[in-house]
Parts: C-alpha cells; sequence; structure tokens
C-alpha cells in the first residue's frame, strides 16, 4: 500500500473537517455496500451503520463512540443511501443505545470479515516485530509496522496504547540482544575502555573524542585527507574495525549511531546504561565505516587530481616543445637557403639546429602523463604513505592489490629505491616501460604513480575492498550468497520473470532486432533520415507542434482564478491533504510548536535558509526547536514517506490523468550551487561554479517520485536505475516502464540491468550522428544501414555471464545491494570482468533496439524529449524554492545531504500537488460555467508554474484553521500529565 493510502490506518477518530478528495478516496460507499446496509438495517439505522463500515474499512479499527463525523462523510453516506441529509455531527447522538453501536459494529466486521486480535494473532504479531525490530530505527516505525500488518491480515487495529506497548517490547528486546553481541564482539573490560575513551578529552584539546569523531570533514585538501585518516587510525587502535558485529543489521547500526550523532555528548551520557552501550559501539563502528569511505573517496580524488596536474604540466611542455621546434626549424630552414655558404657548411649546422628538438614530441601524450606522474614523486609518496593505515583486501591475482602488498613491504624497509633482489607483480602494458627502467630509483617512483593507480582502480571495480567499508565492501557481500543461490536460483528467476536459459531471452530481442533494422531501412528510404557518405548518421529535427492559442489563454485563465498564494498557506493546505507532517515525525505533532518546528526544518533544509533565518521568519518559534527537527526528520526513510505521500497524492488527481498513464518518466540532474569548501562539491562545467547534484525522477504526471544527492561530472546512470526500481518495489503503485534519461543517465549495462528489473531505459543521446548500430558477428543487415553498423555483440558472453547476471539483479531485488552500486562497479574499471562484459553486450543489444525505434519513429523521438522537457521544467520550479546556495558548514555529512536532496525535493512536490489540485478545481468551475475547455489543451499544461507563490518573507501559518486535522491534542494532553 502507497504512504498516501496508510494515513487513515489506526486512527480512532477523524478530524472535524474532510475535504472531499478524503472521502472520494477512503470512505466511498460502493453498490455492494449499499445493497448489503438497505438489507440489513431499517432505514433510520442506515446512516449510522454506513458510517461504522467505511470508517472500519478505511481504519482497520472501530470509530471512538465520541468522535466527531464530518458533514462532507455525513453528506457523501446520506446521498450514497438516497436519505435525507443528516446535521448530527458526533456518534454519540447518532446513537441513543450503545448496544445499537455495539450491533453496528459487530456486523461491519462481519461484513468486511474482519477477524479479533486473539492471543494467537498478538504471538504471530510478537514474532513479527522482533523480526522488524532487526531493521527498525525507533519504535514509532515499529508501530507503523504493526498497524500495516494487522491492516493487510484484517484483523481488528488495537488502541494506539496497546500497539505501542508492543512494538516497544519488541524494540526493548532487540536492544538487549544487541548489547549482549556488543559486549561478547568487544569484551566486557574492553568495553569499558571504549566508552571512558568516547567521552575522554582528546590531548591538548578540550574536545571530546565522541565531539571530535562526529566533526565533519572540510573542503577538498590534503590536510582533510590526512585528519580523515587520523580518525580511522585512533578507531582502528580501540579494534573497532575487529569488532564482529555482523548479526547486528548495519541499518539499525546506523540508526542507534545517529542519535548520538543528534545530541550532546554529556546527553548521552546520563541515558540508561544498556542503551548507551549499544549507542556509542554502534556509533564508533558505523563511524569508522564511513571514515573508510570518505577517505577513499577523498584519495580518489586526490589521485584524480595528481594526474590532472601532470597532464597539464605535459600538455605546457609539449606547448614550450612545439614552439622551440618551430623556431629551430626556422632558423634550419634559413640556413639551408643561405646562398652564401657551401651547401656543405649549410647541411652540417642545419643539422645541429636539428639536433636540438627532442624526440619526445613522437611519444604518446599519455606516456609522458605517466612520466609526469612518477617524477612527481613526493606527492604520489605521501598519498600513498597516508593509505597505510587502510586494511585493504583482493581477490588473487588482482593487479591493484598485489601492486599495493609490494608497495607496503618497500615502505616498511624504508627506502626509495627498488632492491635488485626485490621482485616487483606485473604492472600494465602502459607502465611496462618506465617501471623496467634500469635506474632503482627511477623504478620505485614509477611503480609507486603505477600502484596508486592500479589500486584506484581495483577499488572501483571491487576486486580489491576494504571489510570495514560500507561503499567499498567485497563483491561477494553485495550479492546473494552462493550456497543460498544454488539453492534458491529457480524461484529468484520466476521471480524476476526471467528464463534460467539465456536463449530463451534473447530469441524475441534478436527477432525484434531484425524487424527493427527492416524498419529503419524502411525509413531510410523514405527520407525520414539520411546516412551520409562520411558514415554518419544525419536525422532531419523534430519539426515543433503547430502553436495554438487557446492553451496559453487557457494556461492565463486558470492560473489568474487560481490568484496569488502564500506559501505557508500552500503547506498546510497539502499536509492537511496528505498528513506529510506524521510521515515526517512518525506520529502526529502533538502541539502548534511542534508542527511549526517541523515546517521550519522543511525550510530550513530545502531552501537556501539556514535553521536561524527561518526561525527569524516564523513568529513564535525558536530556531532551537527548528534545528531539533531538522536532526528529527533526518531519521532513515522519513523524507521519502513524506515524498511519497504528496506524490500518489498529485498522482491520483482527476486532471494528472490527461498529463499521463504514470507509467512513464524522466530523470536528470540539477546543480546546486554549494561552497567550494564542501569537500563533496565539483564545478559544474556550464556555469562553472561549484555546485552539489541533485537526481531527481519526475513522473509523466508530473510529480516527483524519487531523488538523491549525487556527485557532480559523474555517471548517473546508477541512480536513474536505483530510483525506478524503488519505485516499483511497491506493489499498489502505477509500476513506471519507460524512463527517459540524457546521455550522463544510460550505460550499456544500465541498460541491461534495467530491462532485467522490468522497465526500459531510453536516452537522448549526444553526438547522435556517431552512433552505432550493434548486432552479433554474422547477423544480417539491410545493405543501406552496413556503413553504421558494428559487428561487436557476443552471444556467447552473455550466455556465459547470464547467471551471474541474475545473480547480481535477484541480489538488487532482495536488497542486498542498490543498482546504484551495482552499476558503479560494473562500470568501465570493471572491463574484462566476465560479469561486466555479459552485461555489456546485452546492452549493445538492447541500445540498438532503442535507437531504430528513436531513429525510425518521430512520434516516439518526441515522446522521450517531451518527458525529459517535463523534467527541465521541474527544475525550474527547483531553482525558484533553492535560490541560493548550501552553506558552507552544511552537507558535509551524508544524511545531511540526504535529508537536503528530500526536504527539496518534498517541497516541489507540495507545490506540484498544490497547483494540480487547485487547476483540477479552475477547470471544473470553468467548465460548469459553460467554458469551452479541451483535454488536448490541458495537456499542454503543467502545474510547474511558481510565479504566483510568495517563497519569501514572514511565514504566517494559520495553524487553528487545519489544527482538528494537523494536530492530536489528546496524545498531547497525555504527554504534558505525565510530565507532570
Amino acid at each position: 500500500m502507497s504512504s498516501f493510502a496508510k494515513r487513515f490506518i489506526g486512527v480512532e477518530n477523524l478530524p472535524a473537517k474532510m475535504s472531499e478528495f478524503d472521502v472520494q478516496q477512503a470512505f466511498c460507499l460502493s453498490k455492494d455496500d449499499v445493497n448489503a446496509i438497505s438489507e440489513r438495517f431499517r432505514h433510520d439505522r442506515r446512516v449510522a451503520a454506513a458510517i461504522q463500515m467505511v470508517f472500519l474499512r478505511a481504519s482497520g479499527r472501530p470509530m471512538d463512540r465520541f468522535a466527531s463525523v464530518p458533514k462532507t462523510l455525513l453528506r457523501s453516506v446520506c446521498d450514497a443511501l438516497q436519505t435525507s441529509a443528516v446535521s448530527i455531527a458526533t456518534l454519540r447522538s447518532l446513537y441513543e443505545r450503545r448496544q445499537t453501536l455495539y450491533e453496528h459494529q459487530a456486523w461491519s466486521r462481519t461484513y468486511l470479515g474482519l477477524q479479533d486480535f486473539d492471543d494467537a494473532k498478538v504471538k504471530q504479531l510478537e514474532q513479527v516485530l522482533a523480526v522488524a525490530a532487526l531493521e527498525a530505527a525507533h519504535p514509532d516505525d515499529l508501530g507503523e509496522s504493526a498497524r500495516m500488518w494487522l491492516y493487510d491480515r484484517r484483523i481488528i487495529i488495537p488502541g494506539p496504547r496497546r500497539v505501542a506497548d508492543l512494538a516497544r517490547k519488541a524494540f526493548e528486546a532487540t536492544e538487549a540482544a544487541m548489547a549482549a553481541t556488543i559486549e561478547v564482539a568487544i569484551g566486557k573490560a574492553a568495553l569499558r575502555k571504549v566508552i571512558d575513551w568516547a567521552y575522554s578529552l582528546r590531548p591538548d584539546s578540550m574536545v571530546s573524542h565522541i565531539e571530535w569523531l562526529k566533526t565533519p570533514p572540510k573542503r577538498h585538501a590534503p590536510s582533510t585527507v590526512t585528519e580523515t585518516l587520523a580518525k580511522i587510525r585512533a578507531l582502528k587502535e580501540l579494534g573497532a574495525h575487529l569488532w564482529a558485529l555482523e548479526p547486528i543489521a548495519l541499518s539499525k547500526q546506523k540508526a542507534y549511531a545517529v542519535h548520538v550523532m543528534m545530541r550532546r555528548p554529556s546527553m548521552t551520557a546520563r541515558i540508561e546504561r544498556q542503551r548507551q552501550t549499544v549507542e556509542v559501539a554502534c556509533f564508533l563502528r558505523v563511524t569508522l565505516m564511513e571514515l573508510t569511505d570518505m577517505a577513499l573517496l577523498q584519495a580518489s580524488r586526490r589521485s584524480q587530481d595528481l594526474f590532472r596536474r601532470a597532464a597539464e604540466r605535459v600538455q605546457k611542455g609539449r606547448l614550450r616543445s612545439k614552439d622551440t621546434a618551430l623556431h629551430q626549424a626556422v632558423s634550419a630552414k634559413k640556413v639551408l637557403h643561405d646562398e652564401t655558404k657551401s651547401w656543405r657548411d649549410r647541411v652540417l649546422e642545419a643539422r645541429a639546429l636539428l639536433d636540438g628538438i627532442s624526440d619526445a614530441s613522437t611519444c604518446s601524450f599519455a606516456s609522458q602523463v605517466r612520466r609526469a606522474l612518477a617524477e612527481d614523486s613526493r606527492r604520489v609518496h605521501a598519498h600513498l604513505a597516508g593509505l597505510r593505515d587502510i586494511d585493504f583486501a583482493g581477490a588473487a591475482g588482482d593487479r591493484g592489490h598485489e601492486q599495493w602488498k609490494a608497495w607496503s613491504q618497500l615502505h616498511a624497509l624504508n627506502i626509495k629505491e627498488v632492491p635488485p633482489d626485490f621482485e616487483l607483480p606485473p604492472v600494465g602494458v602502459a607502465w611496462n616501460a618506465i617501471v623496467n627502467d634500469l635506474d632503482a630509483q627511477s623504478r620505485f617512483r614509477s611503480f609507486e604513480a603505477s600502484t596508486m593507480m592500479a589500486l584506484r582502480k581495483s577499488l572501483r571495480r571491487g576486486s580489491a575492498w576494504v571489510n570495514h567499508s560500507i561503499t567499498f565492501r567485497a563483491r561477494e557481500s553485495l550479492l546473494i550468497a552462493e550456497s543460498d543461490w544454488a539453492s534458491t536460483k529457480e524461484q529468484h528467476y520466476q521471480l524476476l520473470g526471467l528464463p534460467m536459459q539465456a536463449m530463451e531471452f534473447l530469441t524475441p530481442i534478436l527477432a525484434g532486432m531484425s524487424v527493427c533494422l527492416s524498419a529503419l531501412a524502411e525509413a531510410a528510404e523514405r527520407g525520414h533520415l539520411e546516412i551520409g557518405a562520411d558514415r554518419l548518421l544525419h536525422l532531419p529535427p523534430i519539426l515543433p507542434l503547430d502553436e495554438e492559442i487557446e492553451p496559453r489563454k487557457t494556461r492565463e485563465a486558470v492560473f489568474k482564478h487560481i490568484g496569488r498564494v502564500q506559501l505557508p498557506d500552500l503547506v498546510m493546505e497539502v499536509d492537511a491533504a496528505t498528513h506529510f507532517s506524521e510521515a515526517l515525525l512518525a506520529r502526529r505533532p502533538t502541539s502548534n510548536n511542534e508542527l511549526l518546528a517541523v515546517y521550519g526544518a522543511l525550510f530550513a533544509h530545502g531552501t537556501d535558509m539556514d535553521a536561524a533565518g527561518v526561525g527569524s521568519m516564523i513568529p513564535g518559534i525558536d530556531a532551537a526547536h527548528i534545528a531539533t527537527a531538522m536532526r528529527a526528520i533526518e531519521f532513515s526513510g522519513r523524507l521519502r514517506r513524506a515524498n511519497e505521500r504528496v506524490s500518489e497524492y498529485q498522482n491520483t488527481l482527476p486532471i494528472a490523468a490527461l498529463w499521463g498513464d504514470g507509467t512513464k518518466g524522466s530523470a536528470d540532474m540539477m546543480a546546486m550551487d554549494a561552497s567550494r569548501h564542501l569537500w563533496t562539491a565539483r564545478v559544474d562545467p556550464r556555469r562553472r561554479t561549484y555546485a552539489a547534484g541533485m537526481y531527481t525522477h519526475v513522473r509523466d504526471r508530473w510529480g516527483l517520485f524519487y531523488d538523491q544527492p549525487i556527485v557532480l561530472n559523474e555517471r548517473q546512470a546508477g541512480v536513474a536505475v536505483e530510483g525506478v526500481e524503488q519505485h516499483n518495489r511497491s506493489a499498489d503503485r502505477i509500476r513506471v516502464s519507460l524512463l527517459a534519461v540524457d546521455t550522463h543517465g544510460v550505460t550499456n549495462v544500465a541498460m541491461a540491468l534495467a530491462k532485467l528489473l522490468g522497465f526500459d531505459l531510453c536516452p537522448r543521446l549526444r553526438d547522435l550522428r556517431e552512433r552505432k548500430l550493434l548486432v552479433p558477428r554474422g547477423w544480417p543487415v539491410p545493405d543501406s544501414l552496413d556503413s553504421v553498423t558494428l559487428r561487436r555483440v557476443s552471444i556467447t558472453s552473455i550466455e556465459r555471464g547470464w547467471d551471474e547476471l541474475v545473480r547480481m539483479v535477484a541480489s538488487i531485488r532482495a536488497g542486498k545491494a542498490s543498482a546504484a552500486h551495482a552499476i558503479h562497479r560494473l562500470g568501465s574499471a570493471a572491463i574484462g570482468d566476465p560479469l561486466h562484459r555479459a552485461a555489456d553486450h546485452l546492452g549493445r543489444l538492447l541500445r540498438t533496439l532503442f535507437l531504430c525505434d528513436y531513429l525510425a519513429i518521430p512520434d516516439y523521438r518526441r515522446e522521450i524529449h517531451t518527458l525529459l522537457n517535463r523534467g527541465e521544467s521541474v527544475h525550474q520550479l527547483q531553482r525558484a524554492i533553492h535560490g541560493g546556495q548550501v552553506a558552507q558548514e552544511r552537507g558535509r555529512r551524508q544524511q545531511e545531504m540526504i535529508a537536503i536532496s528530500g526536504a527539496h525535493a518534498l517541497l516541489t512536490n507540495i507545490v506540484l500537488a498544490w497547483n494540480t489540485k487547485r487547476m483540477d478545481g479552475v477547470v471544473a468551475r470553468l467548465k460548469d460555467d459553460g467554458l469551452e475547455i479541451k483535454e488536448d489543451w490541458l495537456r499542454r499544461i503543467g502545474p510547474a508554474h511558481f510565479s504566483h507563490i510568495n517563497f519569501r518573507g514572514t511565514f504566517k501559518f494559520n495553524v487553528e484553521r487545519y489544527a482538528d486535522v494537523l494536530i492530536d491534542r489528546a496524545a498531547g494532553k497525555a504527554i504534558a500529565k505525565s510530565g507532570a
């Protein structure tokens, strides 16, 4: 069930006000319902029975007998039953006899097929919660899981206190088991020393070790790498890299680590002993893994910097060499043309001048860069020396890992040359010439440079790894275990809908490719595309649609009727419809201030303002409360669930169906300006400013269904596939079957994995005229296409790697690995790996199929461009919401950057949802007034409009207007009473 549809599950009563949309979505009576009620109850009892039944069906629990009934719900029920309108607004007034209330509830249970929550069901739920607690981040998350489990199995949901008690009991039992695991893994005495060390002050500093570890990395610089490695060294001295905490789920460790990150050390020191032990141990372990990831990412960028500097030096040297060579050649020419000298003297003098020209220009640019990198020995050696405290592991025979081990041995000898009796491991062919130099010192410098580049490549492809890391783990840890795969592979194949043999999957693809090639040849004959004498494709531009005045006039009229709006009013209206604030807190807010703090946290994360700036714009709320709420909504999954609620709400509005069927989408990155002091920032090649990447997936109905922060200038194919896979996992959503991306969002491997996961990756390719069609060797191709066809697809490679490829896809579907991580591991650094080869060759086939359709069918090409342009329109709205840059001190932690991306996407979805709702209402009113509005006009009008929204100024929230809907006053009073 989607997050939006969950908002009424487990509630005891309904808000005093309810929208018509909510009634239609969750409390509607069908014809069968009306007939059943009419047959069972007499005329004056039908309304009360119907209310009991629709509430029980929507919430999974009986309605409180003192609850009020919204007038919209009463009117809807009366209209469905064709009875006179009832104005009474509480159940107490509907039921003069309590026995009648119980009879109606009993009938509703029987009619809906609901079961009582008996002792057997309690035991089953306790078992389910015990499993769910292994990964739950908070007891509130377990409470939601419990309500969903009961609702899905048609079991009456008990009161919130009983559900909370069951969730808390399961959570505490798991916490006790974690404490026992940690005590065994570390040892009692060592654990006591670890906790004492965490709270102790660092030498020559007034900062505790916990505070020091919590300090995020600064800007990209060698000093930042040094500090990160110092923290890793300190944690390894504690033995954190040896703690056997694998029985505890990583998500669980992260959840406990976040608690320590959010609190001051003095607050952590005052909590209960068992919980404190678990939190501190998990914090230290997770911090070690995250710091290792940071160090390796920073080291990778540092090696890139050194390589780039070497290339710049070579380029400058080549330019100087060219100038010198030209000058000497001109001088030699003058000498040869000097008739005053004999020919012998001229030749000798000219030869002397030409002998001064270096032979370096005959070497390739890449070989000169490698030599220049080896000459930069001081920086290269310092870079490798800094990594010596990281425990690298690798596959047998991996070149990078073998070179690292050899370098470590040389470094331990504290020498600067290769001893004559020391045998160096094999290096790449490109490095052989300089590594095998006769000079021992030159050999050492060249070997260091080769080791640095080879180790980086091995880490990227996964043939070398670090056990105390999250991102750079061993490949086997990302896959279903071999023993499990051998025994369950048939079930995984069935779940994925894939055949056991590769040829069964490839046969329809190859048959389709023959048809597509013939269709493309016919399109070329008809002049829809041209294959020039230069052996390149020449595609005519897509003709624009006929410009119509009516869609533009309709758009202006619609938004004129909508009028201007303040951002606080917009946010509260969407919250009242979707309850995204409940998703952010994992419960309903209990007071006005708590609700305002949540809104303030959303603005502080999702805009270019900070907590202090937002606090000054919201009267009555303090910046400290906003900062606390900012940390609360960083909990894993909360912003994602809130986004799902708003996106699904926007998707269900009637007008959204005119924009698409929900099965297509687009994905692209937006560069968000950032400080140059943010270590993950990169230079945006377009605007030449430092920026962080925000990658968003936009549905054809305009809503954002996934977001993720990424690093600029890196391939985006992994996150493109990851977003659709995460969205499609929910069974009740409309599955996305086509995703349009640009060139950066696609690789052959990504196209293959996307197809095996059940959707098509469709790129708008750059340099399309230079693209070739790839077919299997010996495959027949129409003569007209022969010049743009390459026979470079190996069916044998796909067959050989088919089982491992499906194993990778099954691991992604099972949640063992993310699609982004898998595609990153199968990038260009993995060339030569059988798994990479299988995925790459399958992707070549799929790309050829796509190119044939893209080139031969103009309407298909137009659809891809339309989807991508829709995403670009959303980017304009996103820039209006976040007009500045990410502050210098923010975004250094991965969790904080995820929160920035999620909050920004949520604000974007809120604006899109509000505009869609208002557009739907205005269009309906205009049609009722007799104004002709064609559906074709509405299809060309989108909700990514923002000129009528005031994003700045004083934020005044009319909380009392929506208090009955958004705030749980009863829970707030109970908390205040217990505190008193």
